[in-house]
């Protein structure tokens, strides 16, 4: 092998640099292959009576192009990754490409001095342009927040600068259902990206602490999600559910952009970080996360209750909206302004986005399933 290109990112850009012309055998099918042709050599060898040794050198078999993706190393056993360079030198490889590979595999590569061709996936970035958008566009899909977006914003800004490649950390807090996590997903989806989210409310147990810190080389853990996601905007929803002992496991990262653990070391620049909780108040969010913590936040934005005047603009929003999904046979059957009047009449009880767009998916299926059954009265 001449080189070792390691490619640090998601599969769907690793594949786009990836020779178009020649073979390529996967990590998988080559352990597969390994070990029919060692059962086969261990099992000629005992019938002549001879020693079972490693395969020699004749037995070598060319591999134009070996590719390792990010999921095959849990397949492989933690033997074969601690002696990775020696399992592949059996072959005769042309051409090597590792998808996120494990740091063991990468300093073995690195003491036998390999030349490693090292490539990131660039995402896209926070620039002047996309300000603009947010200017012109937020307050019309994140409503009632208008005091959000100047804040965020300002935020923002350092990102448009080139020398600036450390992440920009946001705490979102405040009442659920009012535009925290909606916002991750604009910013993502103005990026053109998939949002990369992690919902941390799930997380109480000690597996969470594998999960952050790394466990053994086959569990899943945050670092290797981080090196596969698909975009820089990152959503830690509901933070401050997590258990406050995990905390210090993101100090780095909020600090240089850097997550490491045991098996993969992590790099982001230019990233958009945003954490979301129901804190309500800036003490409370010093008194619950604490003062190291809090530090590390580059900006604290509050999210306020929704006011009547926006409760009824989404409200008028979300129905145009679910009622648009509707078959047309489906929408002959809800007479539309009188059942939006109806919902409109209670906006006064109302209070955040999801309780809005549950009462309207629920006041649509009673109309629709009421028309479905008395159809089908006589059968």
């Amino acid at each position: 092998m001449k080189n070792i290109n390691v490619y640090y990112g998601p599969k769907v850009s690793f594949e786009q640099i990836l020779p178009k012309r020649i073979p390529i055998t996967t990590l998988t099918q080559l352990v597969v292959k390994h070990d029919a042709k060692r059962k086969e050599y261990v099992h000629i060898h005992k019938i002549e009576g001879q020693d079972q040794g490693e395969l020699v050198e004749e037995d070598q078999e060319e591999i134009k192009c070996l590719v390792a993706y990010s999921e095959e190393y849990a397949g492989i056993s933690e033997h074969a990754i601690q002696s990775f360079v020696t399992f592949i030198s059996q072959y005769k490889i042309g051409k090597l490409y590792l998808q996120n590979p494990p740091l063991n595999i990468v300093q073995q590569f690195e003491k036998i001095n390999a030349k490693i061709i090292t490539q990131r996936h660039q995402y896209e970035c926070i620039n002047p342009a996309v300000l603009k958008k947010i200017s012109s566009t937020y307050s019309s899909v994140i409503i009632g927040q208008e005091r959000v977006k100047e804040l965020l914003l300002g935020a923002l800004y350092p990102l448009t600068k080139p020398e600036n490649k450390k992440p920009i950390v946001l705490l979102f807090y405040g009442p659920t259902g009012v535009g925290k996590t909606e916002t991750a997903k604009y910013l993502s989806e103005l990026l053109g990206e998939t949002l990369f989210r992690k919902q941390f409310s799930m997380f109480h147990s000690s597996d969470f602490s594998s999960y952050l810190f790394g466990g053994n080389h086959a569990q899943n853990c945050f670092a290797k999600e981080l090196l596969e996601r698909e975009s820089n905007i990152i959503l830690l929803d509901e933070f401050d559910k997590s258990h406050p002992v995990f905390h210090s496991a993101f100090y780095q990262l909020f600090d240089e952009g850097v997550f490491e653990d045991k098996n993969y070391n992590v790099v982001l620049e230019k990233a958009i970080i945003i954490c979301t909780s129901n804190y309500r108040s800036e003490d409370d969010i010093k008194r619950n996360l604490g003062a190291p913590l809090y530090s590390r936040f580059d900006a604290v934005i509050q999210f306020t209750s929704l006011k009547n005047e926006a409760i009824i603009k989404i409200i008028n929003n979300q129905f145009n909206a679910q009622y648009e999904r509707l078959t047309e046979h489906e929408k002959k059957l809800i007479d539309a302004t009188d059942l939006k009047s109806k919902i409109l009449s209670k906006a006064a009880s109302m209070d955040n986005v999801r309780q809005i767009r549950k009462l309207i998916k629920e006041s649509m299926s009673i109309i629709l399933v009421k028309h479905l059954i008395e159809c089908h009265s006589d059968i």
